[in-house]
């Protein structure tokens, strides 16, 4: 009896297991889709061809596949996720405060070089994430040392602390690189400098009126003690602190970039600094998407931070506007302002391209621009398109930049394609004392 219940257990169990197996590969999605809960592509089916048999491939797409398109994933997973966070002892302070991944952009290449490339992502996130902690450890030390310069959050009752600090050498290395770049423009032309906070460094100061009044920082009147008299270095401190603290949608809580509207306030300021009569936000078209969960949300998809779910705001372009890729100072193939098959980040140009890329407004102004950026560059961007007549745009981070692919340095794009000025994006992560700055700016000029 006992063998026979046991046969029929094991029957029905093979049954059910067969049914389930047929089905997926009957019914589930063969192609590779991207997907905006994990922030990644999913496998898709692979093809079954004689060599990749041979090399013994088969087998671990084949797992991948079947491990990414089972049924109600996102459920299970969402599900698995729910219960493991309701038991955890972190505050939503703390989950906050974790490092956000970059938001997830297609990348255009042979499946046989996705594990290259994703290896060369995995390497620059640890990059940015050694410079991240290498920068609080400074702004631990400061306040004993005061051989460093910080940003700071001042306290309701009088004191401040160092959310992050840089020493004097780093300091003179970034200096020196912005003096390189200003000694490519023409006579006239200038450079201006933006360091922007993240959403982990800006929240400490938004989410909490109660308790702080307010941030500063005095890293840029030091580096601007540094610099060519054609460079100018602007506090983000200094332009985003008032919206801030009026209650102004000026950074996303679960994601690490700063809004449209936050973008908007940083151009203006540094367009008025050029002397621009700026278009008032009020003027561009809106709309919103609500629900989103971003780059800190997807680090640990903890349940908790579903609470404070974003909205995103697109402001459209005052006129029909193009944006190209750029390889060797020619246009190539047309990308989106606004995608608007995107419900995250990348709605904003779609994401990053490179090697650069240029955007049209359909002004004919006679100057041109060069933004030399990090992703924070892509809500930016459309900004300045009033006030130039191409908006060209480069982020030399090795995902989306080689030397190959552009087919020339700095210097020889600025003299072919007329750059008036550079504008300098970049978030804390890629700014003073990185590799971004430290090494690939200079290393592509020439």
């Amino acid at each position: 009896m006992r063998r026979k219940l046991s046969f029929l257990v094991t029957l029905w169990w093979i049954i059910l297991c067969g049914a389930l197996g047929a089905c997926m590969l009957l019914f589930a999605n063969r192609e590779s889709v991207v997907s905006e809960e994990e922030n990644r592509t999913l496998v898709g089916m692979p093809a079954f061809t004689l060599s990749a048999l041979k090399q013994g491939e088969i087998s671990e797409s084949f797992e991948g596949f079947l491990t990414d398109q089972f049924f109600l994933r996102a459920e299970l997973v969402d599900g698995a996720n729910a219960l493991k966070h309701l038991f955890s002892v972190l505050t939503v302070d703390e989950l906050l405060d974790v490092e956000g991944e970059e938001v997830f952009v297609p990348a255009n290449v042979p499946a046989q070089g996705e594990v290259a490339q994703a290896a060369k992502r995995d390497t620059a996130q640890e990059e940015r994430e050694d410079a991240v902690a290498q920068n609080t450890e400074a702004a631990q030390s400061s306040v004993l040392t005061g051989d460093s310069v910080s940003v700071w959050l001042n306290h309701n009752d009088g004191t401040r602390t160092a959310l992050f600090a840089y020493d004097r050498d780093a300091l003179q290395k970034a200096a020196t690189v912005l003096n390189d770049y200003a000694a490519l423009l023409p006579v006239g032309g200038r450079v201006h400098v933006l360091l922007a906070p993240r959403a982990q460094t800006a929240n400490k100061l938004a989410l909490h009126p109660d308790t702080e009044s307010g941030w500063s920082s005095d890293i840029e009147s030091s580096l601007q003690a540094l610099v060519s008299n054609n460079v100018t270095v602007h506090s983000a401190c200094d332009i985003l602190e008032s919206a801030i603290l009026r209650g102004e949608y000026v950074y996303f809580r679960t994601d690490h970039h700063w809004t449209a509207r936050g973008a908007y306030l940083a151009a203006d300021a540094m367009l008025k600094s050029e002397g621009y009569q700026t278009v008032p936000l009020s003027n561009y078209k809106e709309r919103k998407i609500e629900e989103y969960l971003g780059s800190i949300y997807l680090h640990g998809r903890n349940a908790k931070l579903k609470e404070l779910a974003d909205e995103i705001e697109v402001f459209y372009p005052l006129l029909p506007s193009k944006s190209y890729r750029v390889s060797n100072a020619y246009k190539k193939n047309e990308l989106p302002v606004i995608d608007e098959a995107q419900t995250n980040y990348l709605v904003f140009l779609g994401g990053t391209s490179g090697p650069y890329r240029v955007l049209e407004g359909g002004y004919y102004t006679g100057r041109n621009m060069l933004l030399v950026c990090d992703s924070f560059g892509n809500s930016i961007a459309p900004f300045f398109m009033p006030y130039y007549e191409g908006v060209y745009m480069v982020d030399f981070r090795d995902e989306y930049y080689t030397r190959e692919d552009a087919r020339g340095g700095v210097k020889d794009y600025v003299r072919r394609l007329g750059i008036d000025d550079i504008y300098i994006v970049l978030s804390e992560t890629n700014g003073i004392g990185s590799h971004y700055l430290n090494n690939l700016m200079p290393e592509n000029i020439k």
